[in-house]
This record gives C-alpha cells, structure tokens and sequence, in this order.
C-alpha cells in the first residue's frame, strides 16, 4: 500500500495547478487505498517533509498488520470504526440523548489524538499512549476527569469483550482522584437571587414570547425538581390537573425512574399559558431536536444570568427546590424520590448537609448522651 501526497491549493495560491508543488504555505494532503476504501486526510500541515512522515507511518502500520506484526488487515479493527460500532452498541441500550452526547463526545477526542499520533488501529493504543493523552485533559474538576476517564474504559472494555483487542489497555490506567466534597459542590440560589433572576427576565432582551417561557421553564424547575432537559420535554398529559392541584406526572430521561410531584397551583395555570405552537408539549416546538431545544434554553438562561449579574446554571434551579425541602424538615428519603433519584445514597452525596430532619436527630441522640 502506498500513500500519495499532494497539495489542496487556497484558491489564490499562484500554484494552485500543481499538486506536487512543495513550496506554497497551502496544505498537504494524504491519500491511500486499503482493503479497497479509499481515504483522503489532511497532513495537518504545509511542510512536505512532515507529511512524508506521517505517509511513511501509515504505511508502516499497514505493512505491520499484512506481515503479521498485528491483526491482519481483514480483522484489523481502525479506531473510526471500533468507535462506530461501539456508539450502535449504546444506542441499542435506549440511553438518554445526553449520555450519548457524552460518549460521542469523549470518543471524538479520543479520535483526534490517535490522528495526531498516527494511530490507526485500535490493537496499537497502548497504556503508554493513553497516559500521554490523559496529560493533556483540562477539564474544570477531577469529577469531570474521571467521568471522561470511565468513559474511555467503557469503549476498551467493549472492544475486549468484542474480541477487537486481546488486552484492554486501560485495565492498568490509574484512578483519577475526587476529594469528597468534589461531588458535593451544589450552590442552589439564595432567596434573594432567585428573585432577582425572575425580575430580569423582563429586562434580559429576550422577545415578550421567549421572556414568558424561558420564567415558565424557571419557575418549573425551581418548583418540581426537573432537569432542564425534562422540563423541557414535559408533554401537556404529564401537567395533570385533578381535585384543585396541579402535578407534575413524567419519568427522568436520563434514568427513566418516575417523578410525580404537585406543584403550585398559579404554576400550573401559568404553564396551560405558554404558547408554543404545539398541542402535545409544553415547551417544545417539534421543529428541532432535543438537543437544539435545550442548547435554545440553556443560551436563554445564560443570558438572563449574565443581565442579572448572577453566576448561574439551570441545574440550580434543581438545587434550590431539593435544598429548600431539606431546610423546611422534609425528610431525605422522600426528597430523593421527588429527584427521580435512583437511590436516596446519591441525593445524600450532594445533599446531606442541608438535612436538616437527620441533623436534628442527631443533636437529640447527642444531647441524650450528654
């Protein structure tokens, strides 16, 4: 197998009829045909002599493959379509869009850095590589590095068990570090703030349409728990109206575990209010996906936030209504199940030094002791 290189000239290079002329700043490009696919790739570069290496270094790790020295090119698993395969295998386990999102995303980096290093096949990512790439992760906390990190282990345990490697690189891969109170950094809004939040919606430029959503949407979060995504997607059949209540009857699209929780009254008129052009939703449209509809809210909120001088996030909505249930006394049990949380030891993970209920029996038995 042999690599071609030649130059994609910019349209106003004085060269752009040569391929093979070397002395332009344009880019060098690759091509090559294995296995009877075609493939084009840029160099990532203008200089000739770099591209050269990394021609001679895709042909190498072919040559390797046909000689034995690696998986024969029939069975030779490139990383573009081990990532491909993997993403149909989590389609198929009906996940939620946004851990789709994450995986896609987290392989995509994985991706680029094996183009960088000239990695073609999945069997030639080693430890050692994988150690290098983790260096140059600059996520804001060691959380996110290590959610990041189990994700990359899910995709090399899914090519060992799929017997597209015979060793998982990553078994060996070292943890990442998470102090406890990393899991715990919740800020829900103080009284005050959520106020003023509310009071900028009208001052935040959005149209008089997008003003009475993005509040509805809020106010929704901030009074029944849900996620941004949730709250979004919540249908008119799951805002039910029965013997003078209004609640909120839907199912976590990141978990599927059931929430059923009343709201205020004036909340849910206020909700039957917002117009939206469609008679299924609340919120949505149907002219975009969820992921559009969401990206739309979220760089809504944003810019309310940033009005109103608040360093905020949807999910603090969430946070200010299962604080707000801790301080009055609300048991954490029953808490958690108005989260939709999967098991009351996560709500504790993030919540604990708000329950209020549980910190008071344990003055009570403490002062018995004394």
């Amino acid at each position: 197998m042999q690599v071609i290189l030649y130059k994609r000239h910019k349209a106003a290079c004085p060269h752009k009829h040569d391929k093979t002329h070397r002395r332009c700043r344009c880019s060098v490009w690759l091509e090559w045909n294995a296995g009877g696919k075609q493939t084009r790739k840029s160099a990532k570069t203008f200089s000739w002599e770099f591209a050269q290496e990394k021609a001679r270094a895709i042909e190498q790790a072919h040559l390797d493959a046909e000689l034995g020295r690696g998986p024969a090119p029939s069975e030779a698993k490139r990383v573009d379509a081990a990532i491909a395969l993997f993403m149909d295998s989590k389609r198929g386990e009906d996940l939620a869009e946004n851990t789709l999102y994450k995986h896609t995303l987290t392989l995509k980096r994985l991706q680029a850095f094996c183009d960088h290093e000239g990695i073609f096949f999945v069997s030639a990512i080693t430890l050692s590589h994988l150690t290098t790439w983790r260096a140059t992760w600059t996520f804001e906390s060691p959380l996110a590095k290590r959610n990041n990190q189990e994700r990359v282990k899910s995709f090399f345990k899914f090519c060992t068990d799929a017997g597209i490697i015979p060793v998982n690189p990553t078994a060996q891969l070292s943890s990442v570090q998470v102090k406890a109170d990393e899991s715990q950094k919740v800020r829900p809004f103080e009284p005050k703030e959520y106020k003023a939040v509310l009071a900028t919606v009208a001052k935040s430029g959005l149209q008089p349409r997008n003003q009475a959503r993005v509040k509805a949407c809020m106010q929704l979060q901030r009074w029944s728990g849900l996620s941004l995504v949730d709250a979004l997607c919540l249908s008119k059949d799951e805002l039910q109206h029965a013997a003078g209540k209004f609640r909120v009857r839907t199912k976590r699209r990141k978990t599927g575990v059931a929430i059923n929780n009343v709201i205020p009254l004036w909340l849910g008129k206020e909700l039957l209010r917002v117009k939206n052009g469609n008679p299924h939703f609340v919120f949505i449209t149907g002219e975009a996906t969820t992921k559009g509809a969401v990206s739309t809210m979220d760089k809504m909120y944003r810019q309310v936030f940033r009005t109103a001088g608040i360093a905020g996030t949807s999910h603090m909505f969430r946070h200010t209504f299962s604080v707000e249930l801790l301080k009055a006394g609300v048991d954490i049990r029953k808490v958690s199940k108005a989260l939709g949380h999967s098991s009351v030891t996560i709500t504790e993970r993030y919540y604990a030094k708000w329950n209020k209920a549980q910190q008071d029996i344990l003055d009570d038995d403490r002062a018995r002791a004394f």
